[in-house]
């Protein structure tokens, strides 16, 4: 083997020839220079071989041929290296082997194949050293002077190298140009003086709307709207004086239309000849949106008067707004990190098994109403929204949970079921009453009937429109008054005149005295002072009494001036209103005088059994001695508690007429244990509501002497206090027999078990 190093200039100009053949093939440049030299080279070596190869690009144990000659143009092919002359080019430099080629590489098949005998090749280097590939000469007969076909190689070899280096600088260019030209990001490069963009890829052409012609008229600051030139100049300084490597900045761009969009930029400048800026730029218009919306919807978490909370699949809380904080009373530090059931009570615990199942089944849990526990220990009524939580590849991570305080709106419907509770049960205490009335009027006045029964219900109406007004508490007593004379309007002031301090009493004391005050009118008007042209009527009420728990209620009505009076043979029911009424429902003592100038009616009542200001009694009271014993009469001892004194009064002549005697009737708890102190009664019929109390201590004093009671109540049996536990309970109105039978069934005696 001959090894040499490339020959000096001297030695290559001795070949004048040589150097003119290899000019004459310079004219052709390309991928085309590569055939025509290799023909060149045959020619001028005489050779039958010429190969000229690159270096496989992945697997450098392999050469490819770019041109080939034998004895003509040849097919390019691919070979090993390993264990060829070519393998030594490669890896050692030049070399020369003028004959017995096959004997020195015998594991070279290829050299057999061709009856290769002399071999002459070199390396083709890059200008930066770099291994090209390699340029060889093979002939079937020995080099008649090796150092000369070395010598003529190398001069070839120095052009063949420079075409290929320039042509794989050309292709990389190329690609990289394609490759900017259609990447999705937007590509800029501006000149670093003028600032003019020199290019600009696709992708921006097409988001900005120009062309590139438009563009190279343009600078960054005109498709900028955020920066001024001195702003940009100044920005980017930095970067061009290297104090920075690149710089990364958000800003927004313009389009020809108008319109802006957002983008990150990542610039880098490029000193020395090049002396210009790249720049490669994302849209991000979709991940501001994105965060605009994130950064929406967590201020409204944030700031939400609900509950929002976040949590993984076994309730571990992960996030806690200012709206749990409200409800629940814990802080996000005292909670993030704890199990959601910290907020669940004891005996709902079940209730987080439920939710989870169905989140891990992707159902969502809507508006399920439920208590929790706040940090204070206090229980509140929620609505709770539960949805599962998905992440990026749509695996259920967790739950979010809304909870929504319903606390005021069970307090509402609390309200609302008590007041459509006392709606009825008021409702079916004015049943009662008209009932009451119609029985009475069609007993006392069975020929005018109609008539009268008409004038007693209106009465009874305008004494329940002043009830409404004063929202059943606090009535003007002067407003009772004139409504119960509304017929004589007309003259008040003149032959009615009402004196008296403003007062207001309670409801069941406004509703005796205006059916009291009806009846007088009534009797007025047919009888009396108000039945001719010239009568009149004082009403006149006063409180009396220095001590508040001494005063007393005075009530006069005075007529003057009306037809002789004299005193009826038989007391209607509109005496009965007036006399029993009133001392049972206000415990007032009513005097009336039939003077032949007039009548005259005294009511003298306790303050505290009117006025709506003072404290209603509830003292219990103890049983009489000889509680639970019975009668030992024929007839059982019935109390009646009633505070609709018409209603009572009913009850009792009921109660009488089925042969039972009468306690009462009492419109007052205190009123019943009163009469129970002095002696026990055999049963008891309990109206429940007693204005602004309840007969409750009534039915614990009789429980206690085993005395057996019944409640009769506009509202239903569920409705009662618990002390009334498994009493009998009636309805009102009520039916006269069924009312008779309860009572004797009560007091039936129990019957005892058979000695059998």
């Amino acid at each position: 083997m001959v090894q040499f190093t490339q020959p000096a200039k001297s030695s290559v100009a001795s070949f004048p020839s040589i150097q003119a053949k290899l000019a004459s093939c310079s004219q052709v440049v390309g991928e085309a220079f590569f055939p025509v030299m290799v023909e060149v080279l045959a020619e001028t070596l005489s050779a039958r071989w010429v190969f000229l190869s690159t270096l496989h690009p992945v697997d450098r144990g392999k050469a490819c041929t770019v041109a080939v000659w034998d004895d003509g143009p040849g097919d390019n092919f691919e070979y090993d290296l390993k264990d060829s002359p070519c393998e030594n080019i490669v890896g050692q430099g030049a070399c020369c082997y003028p004959e017995n080629i096959i004997d020195l590489f015998p594991r070279d098949r290829m050299l057999k194949d061709m009856g290769a005998v002399s071999y002459v090749g070199t390396p083709l280097r890059s200008a930066s050293g770099e291994v090209l590939g390699l340029l060889s000469v093979l002939d079937e007969k020995p080099f008649e002077d090796a150092d000369q076909a070395a010598e003529v190689i190398e001069v070839f070899s120095g052009r063949a190298a420079a075409e290929l280096e320039r042509l794989a600088t050309a292709s990389l260019n190329e690609r990289l140009g394609r490759i900017v030209e259609d990447s999705v990001s937007e590509v800029y490069i501006f000149d670093a003086n003028s600032y003019h963009f020199e290019l600009v890829n696709r992708g921006a052409r097409e988001n900005l709307g120009y062309s590139m012609e438009e563009l190279r008229q343009l600078t960054p600051w005109d498709i900028k709207p955020q920066f001024s030139r001195e702003q940009f100049i100044s920005h980017v300084t930095p970067l061009r004086n290297g104090e920075i490597a690149n710089q990364t900045f958000e800003t927004q761009h313009q389009r020809k239309n108008g319109s802006v969009y957002d983008v990150a930029v990542q610039l880098q400048y490029f000193p020395g000849v090049e002396n210009l800026f790249y720049a490669s730029i994302s849209d991000i218009t979709d991940r501001k949106r994105a965060e605009e919306a994130q950064a929406h919807l967590a201020a409204i978490v944030s700031c939400s008067s609900e509950a929002i909370i976040s949590k993984t699949l076994d309730g571990t809380i992960k996030s806690w707004n200012s709206g749990a904080q409200k409800i629940f009373g814990y802080t996000a530090e005292e909670m993030i990190g704890k199990s959601i059931r910290l907020l669940i009570p004891a005996d709902r615990q079940h209730e987080e098994e439920n939710i989870l199942a169905q989140i891990s089944r992707a159902e969502q849990v809507n508006n399920y109403e439920t208590i929790r526990l706040c940090k204070d220990g206090r229980e509140v009524d929620v609505s709770v929204t539960v949805s599962p939580i998905f992440d990026s590849g749509g695996t259920i991570v967790g739950a979010s949970k809304i909870a929504h305080d319903i606390s005021d709106r069970k307090l509402a419907e609390a309200r609302e079921q008590l007041l459509m509770g006392e709606v009825n049960h008021r409702a079916k205490n004015m049943l009662t009453l008209v009932q009451v009335i119609a029985r009475q009027t069609a007993a006392n006045d069975a020929e005018t009937f109609a008539q009268r029964f008409d004038e007693r219900i209106l009465a009874l109406s305008a004494s329940h429109d002043v009830l409404v007004n004063s929202y059943w508490q606090n009535v003007p007593l002067d407003e009772l008054v004139r409504s119960q004379l509304g017929h004589f309007q007309d003259i008040f002031g003149e032959r009615i005149k009402l004196s008296g301090p403003s007062l207001k009493i309670t409801a069941p004391a406004a509703q005796a005295i205006g059916m009291a005050l009806h009846e007088l009118a009534t009797n007025a008007a047919k009888y009396g002072a108000l039945s001719n042209d010239e009568g009149t009527v004082e009403i006149d009420w006063r409180l009396d009494g220095e001590e508040i728990s001494e005063q007393r209620l005075l009530l006069d009505w005075i007529e003057r001036g009306g037809p002789e009076v004299t005193k009826p043979s038989r007391n209607g029911f509109g005496s009965t209103v007036i006399d029993q009424i009133l001392s049972a429902s206000i415990n007032g003592e009513v005097s009336l005088d039939w003077f032949p100038t007039g009548l005259v009616c005294h009511v003298n009542c306790p303050a505290d059994k009117v006025l709506d200001n003072l404290e209603v009694s509830t003292q219990k009271s103890r049983a009489a001695a000889h509680m639970g014993q019975s009668s030992i009469s024929d007839s059982a001892r019935i109390l009646v508690v009633e505070d609709e004194i018409l209603i009572g009064m009913e009850v009792s002549e009921i109660l009488k007429a089925a042969g039972f005697e009468i306690f009462g009737p009492v419109a007052t708890a205190s009123g019943a244990l009163a009469i129970l102190e002095n002696q026990m009664c055999d049963a008891a019929v309990l109206d429940i509501n007693l204005g602004k109390e309840t007969s409750a201590p009534v039915a614990e004093l009789l429980s206690q002497a085993g005395t057996p009671f019944l409640s009769i109540s506009g509202r239903s049996r569920d409705d009662r206090p618990a002390i009334f536990g498994s009493s009998p309970h009636l309805v009102k109105p009520i039916q006269s027999a069924l009312l008779v039978r309860e009572l004797g069934q009560l007091l039936a005696p129990v019957a005892k078990p058979n000695p059998a």
